[in-house]
């Protein structure tokens, strides 16, 4: 029997533009390889902590770290290097369902109040 892989459910435009190729992400924030599949969206403010489940709040992330960080502090798993890359890439995103620009500058404030409160 295969090990269990817990799923979360959570359906968000972000995932589905990515699984469709029209994100041209390769790392998430972290640093860690982005695979269509692989990846996962990742509660900036985890929901245990009250964050919502909302575009803003969702960043692409590898599955398996996403499950390693579970609640804990998003500040000890960011990548510098890698959180500039993804910037940059999501503000070139421009499709039917996803514009970049806002979503990076709504989930940038989400971000900073998770780092600044420890979630």
């Amino acid at each position: 029997m295969p090990p269990y892989v817990p799923t979360f459910g959570y359906k968000s435009v972000l995932k589905k533009e990515f699984d469709e190729g029209k994100i041209p992400l390769k790392k998430d924030i972290t640093g860690h390889d982005l695979k269509r599949g692989k990846a996962t969206v990742d509660h900036t403010i985890p929901k245990s902590k009250g964050g919502p489940s909302n575009l803003f709040n969702y960043s692409l992330m590898n599955k398996q770290v996403n499950m390693l960080r579970g609640n804990k502090p998003i500040k000890g798993y960011i990548n510098l290097e890698s959180l500039l890359e993804y910037i940059i890439v999501m503000l070139d995103v421009k499709t039917e369902r996803l514009d970049g620009i806002e979503y990076i500058k709504k989930w940038l404030r989400t971000l900073l109040k998770a780092i600044k409160k420890g979630y």
